[in-house]
């Protein structure tokens, strides 16, 4: 019996167990209980996929020596996209931000929820699956990535997700402030991107409670929310507003819920998206509309920027020496986006000192260990090679974070060095911290420092930097970083 179930997957390739079933009978005139007997019988070489739900409980049926090849990838990927809406959904989320996505901000871009709720799975189970079936995969300690092959034709490219991310946490913050200055929201009481924005189990890019009518409940003084999410970086279709309206369609249907009122934050998007919105009841916020002009495209440069950082640093920094005064004269407006940018402060300063070569966001691989690191910040000066670790955080960097760093980091990327950089013995590893250290952080890079004799360390926090910043006479840098909140002392180097 399996045999006949061989000849098909030879034939056709992997598929579900529905198609399957449907050409057992066709091709070898079988009823349909005869072909799901013979189906659930398979033997060895026949596979299944079980970690991952397709509908009608079907399972995705390979051969042994088709597993990993382009007709499995290919038609794994068809088979989720026609009958794994919730997996099709994860992997819309990582096409909307090519290829990869941060792991606090990925709950918030999907329709899983992150507490038990009866008949829905849970989002860290579908990252479980999704990671057992090599669909995505971890690229570091804090983000998701999504397999090469599953990226098809949509392009891959890591800085531009940092700086999609970057701007929807910036527009879920000015959203925020708007709504709080028309009442339609309590002042300070959002939670937003990146942190957890939870609301009736699941998790959104902002959430705040709000007191007007006819949200508010008179009768039990119970406030209602307004919930939203965000899209940017493209034109969004039906599919790409799917996981908001699959979270809404669920919560609708729950009993003593608080009102809510449901807003979906643009850039833009395409006329059968805005009616899809429209006939489920939902407040489309054109950002552009909300804010102004100005406001889009400066965050459409923002993200143009990040995509193509290294190359603007070293070739073009009048752009970033522009995007550094824009962001500078709004006074505060964009701190949280300046934290994201960090890395480009710190390759503009070293642009602006003079290096031989510099790549920002630098992603290396030991060709023997075949461990993976990034890099922040890589330069290389006057024979010198500079490895700059940035830490844009408001909370000070702490003793665990640098045992990490002195123990773990610098010893696989010295190992990399020493393979792709031979010629080079001198090398000062840096770590910038715009929220300092602790006492006992500062006291083991001190030691560190005086007792590491092979390369170099150097440690600075925002106070540090700034001061370095104006012996170098790099205006801009210093500029920005006084716009950092808590503000510090203005500092000026006498250049323009």
């Amino acid at each position: 019996m399996t045999q006949k179930i061989i000849e098909l997957l030879e034939k056709y390739g992997p598929m579900l167990s529905g198609k399957a079933a449907h050409l057992l009978e066709k091709e070898y005139s079988l009823s349909n209980s005869a072909a799901r007997q013979i189906l659930s019988r398979a033997k060895v070489p026949v596979r299944k996929i079980s970690a991952l739900s397709f509908e009608n409980r079907q399972k995705f049926l390979y051969l042994e020596e088709q597993y990993e090849t382009p007709i499995y990838h290919e038609n794994l990927l068809s088979a989720i996209r026609s009958s794994s809406h919730i997996n099709w959904i994860y992997i819309c989320a990582f096409y909307s931000q090519n290829g990869y996505v941060s792991k606090n901000i990925l709950p918030a871009l999907v329709s899983a929820p992150t507490e038990n709720l009866k008949r829905h799975k849970l989002h860290s189970r579908v990252i479980a699956d999704l990671q057992t079936c090599h669909i995505i995969e971890e690229y570091s300690e804090t983000y998701w990535k999504l397999s090469d092959w599953a990226m098809g034709t949509h392009p891959a490219n890591f800085n531009r997700a940092v700086g999609l991310e970057a701007v929807k946490k910036q527009i879920a913050h000015d959203f925020s402030k708007w709504a709080a200055n028309i009442n339609l929201i309590g002042y300070q009481t959002a939670k937003m991107l990146p942190d957890h924005a939870e609301f009736a189990h699941f998790q959104w890019g902002l959430t705040a409670p709000s007191y007007v009518t006819p949200l508010y409940k008179y009768s039990g003084e119970k406030p209602g929310f307004v919930i939203a999410d965000i899209f940017f970086g493209q034109n969004a279709t039906p599919e790409d507003a799917a996981f908001y309206l699959d979270k809404l369609a669920t919560i609708r249907s729950f009993k003593n819920l608080p009102a809510f009122l449901p807003v979906f934050l643009v850039g833009h998007l395409e006329q059968e998206t805005l009616q899809l919105l429209k006939e489920n009841k939902v407040i489309v916020g054109i950002i552009e509309n909300i804010f102004d002009k100005k406001y889009t495209t400066l965050l459409g440069e923002v993200v143009r920027i990040f995509t193509n950082a290294s190359a603007i640093v070293s070739k073009n920094p009048e752009e970033l020496k522009a995007l550094f005064s824009e962001i500078t004269r709004a006074d505060g407006r964009y701190n949280d986006m300046i934290g994201d940018m960090f890395e480009l402060v710190v390759g503009y300063y070293y642009h602006c000192i003079g290096c031989q070569i510099l790549e920002i966001r630098k992603k290396i691989q030991n060709p023997e260990t075949r461990k993976k690191n990034e890099i922040d910040v890589f330069a290389i000066r006057d024979g010198r090679i500079y490895i700059v670790e940035c830490k844009a955080m408001n909370s000070t960097v702490d003793i665990k974070f640098v045992d990490h760093w002195l123990s773990e980091n610098i010893g696989r990327i010295r190992e990399w060095l020493r393979m792709k950089y031979p010629q080079y013995e001198n090398t000062t590893f840096q770590l910038w911290s715009l929220g300092g250290f602790t006492v006992d952080a500062r006291d083991k890079l001190n030691k560190a420092s005086r007792e590491t004799k092979k390369y170099k360390i150097e440690f600075y926090d925002k106070k540090e930097i700034l001061e370095m910043a104006k012996s170098r006479k790099v205006q801009p840098v210093v500029d920005i970083l006084q716009h950092i909140h808590p503000p510090l002392e203005k500092i000026n180097t006498g250049t323009k």
